[in-house]
């Protein structure tokens, strides 16, 4: 995916007039509309000027939005230059997009512009004939076809392979000069990897540090003196534990190496920023059953994903049905008994899916080691009957005034206490088992903790009003 982070504007762009907040979204919407218009007007050349107003990764989403006609037409006057820029800020969805349409010749001419790591992940978005087309014609393919063998979500997928090195050997003037050929890209990293003969980490230091140093001073000495020390990762290293790291140790880069430790490139911390946000996004959709989806999408992705989980949760919801229908004769003969059902299961599942969310996303960011496990479910069973006490209290008095039986009171109050203590075990404990089964805890604890708390809380209550109603009316 692209994650560049700060889109410049392109062309005849006015980065002054950009709007801001709220008026950013009417801006656009009225630009697309205009876009469309002078498109329908057969005036392309309008419709580029207005396309220049967005900044580049609005234009690339533009340009992804249009028919495959109207958009054969902007990319046709839209200069080499300003084109490059949309595909190295646009999504990568976008941008494969408009690669995908484009001779292999001319895809090549403006990904030879883009960042690598960037090229690469437009490249496996396409089909792999089309994507070897443009290998083929790229200036540079020897920086691409390395990360090409890696998944977007690994750090070999992330890596930048063009990054600034220096050997530990040469002086600071000599490391500079290094830099000065490296060009405005050096901007981007602001640490600088120092490597020795056998290309092998041996620490980093700033650009300032560098700038400060004596020139005739040699880079070793500066890196044992201000050298920052970095956690190395292995290419096949999941994204999100690449996250982990620099949200860990404020890493503005993390380089990726070999089996030899040798460096083959290195992770920005904008990359790591986007991952962040992409894994979030991943894992608040799997607790709601949804992975993989995302607004406007394809319907028949929508039913594929959300339509077993449905299913699956249509057969508990009947496991619920068939503990109620144990009770149907104290039911009927307690009417008031139904009126609070949903109350129980509501309480419950509220209870449960605060739970269960915090714990799987303490789990995403590595919150939630193997070894403490316990503790947390020991936590949430303490949080839970603290909860449970509180609202007993509330619910059983509610009860009792309302229906005037003190029986009923006591159920609910016993009910309480009861499904918010499931609520705490299954919402951290299913997480937790999950994960040691080697199952992804957030694809499906939501559903069993829901049908956990539902079933288990009928079930205390009925039992318990179908026992203390009688007994004390």
């Amino acid at each position: 995916m692209n994650r560049q982070t700060d889109p410049q504007p392109n062309g005849a762009s006015d980065f002054a007039s950009t709007p801001v907040g709220d008026d950013v979204r009417t801006d656009h919407q009225s630009l697309r509309r205009r876009i469309r218009e002078a498109l329908g007007r057969d005036r392309a050349g309008m419709a580029v000027g207005l396309l220049r107003r967005m900044l580049a990764a609005d234009q690339g989403i533009l340009l992804q939005r249009v028919s495959r006609a109207e958009r054969g037409r902007l990319v046709a006057l839209i200069p080499r230059r300003e084109l490059s820029d949309i595909l190295d800020e646009a999504p990568t969805p976008a941008a494969a997009t408009i690669v995908e349409e484009l001779p292999p010749e001319r895809a090549a001419d403006l990904l030879d512009d883009v960042d690598s790591h960037t090229v690469a992940d437009i490249l496996q978005e396409l089909p792999n004939e089309r994507a070897d087309a443009i290998v083929a014609e790229l200036e540079r393919p020897q920086d691409v076809v390395p990360l090409l063998q890696y998944p977007p979500d690994t750090a070999g997928g992330m890596m930048m392979t063009d990054y600034p090195r220096v050997r530990h050997d040469v002086t600071a003037g000599n490391a500079l000069d290094v830099l000065r050929l490296f060009g405005e890209d050096a901007e981007g990293f602001g640490w600088v990897c120092v490597l020795n003969d056998r290309r092998r980490l041996v620490g980093a230091v700033s650009i300032t540090q560098l700038a400060l140093a004596t020139p005739a001073r040699s880079v070793r000495e500066i890196t044992e003196e201000h050298g920052h020390r970095l956690v190395s990762v292995s290419p096949v290293t999941d994204q999100e534990e690449v996250h982990r790291i620099m949200a860990r140790y404020s890493f503005s880069i993390v380089p990726v190496v070999d089996d030899e430790q040798r460096v083959l490139g290195v992770i920005r911390a904008e990359e790591a920023m986007y991952v962040g946000e992409e894994e979030a996004t991943e894992d608040m959709l799997r607790i709601a059953s949804a992975p993989g989806e995302r607004v406007f999408g394809p319907l028949h992705l929508s039913v594929r994903h959300r339509l077993p989980w449905l299913v699956l949760n249509l057969g508990t919801v009947l496991v619920a049905a068939a503990v109620i229908s144990l009770f149907e004769s104290t039911i009927a003969a307690i009417a008031m008994l139904a009126v609070f059902l949903p109350v129980v299961a509501g309480q419950g599942g509220i209870a449960g899916t605060q739970t269960v969310t915090l714990v799987v996303r303490g789990m995403a960011v590595g919150e939630v080691p193997a070894p403490t496990g316990l503790r947390l479910l020991g936590r949430e069973l303490l949080l839970g009957l603290l909860h449970g006490m509180a609202l007993a209290a509330l619910a059983g008095a509610l009860g009792w005034l309302w229906k005037g039986s003190p029986g009923l009171g006591i159920a609910l109050a016993i009910a309480m206490v009861g499904n918010l203590l499931v609520a705490a075990l299954t919402g951290a404990g299913v997480p937790l088992l999950l994960r040691r089964l080697g199952i992804d805890p957030a694809v499906s604890s939501a559903v069993f903790v829901t049908t956990f708390t539902d079933v288990l809380g009928f079930l205390i209550f009925l039992a318990a009003g179908a026992f203390f109603v009688t007994w004390l009316g």
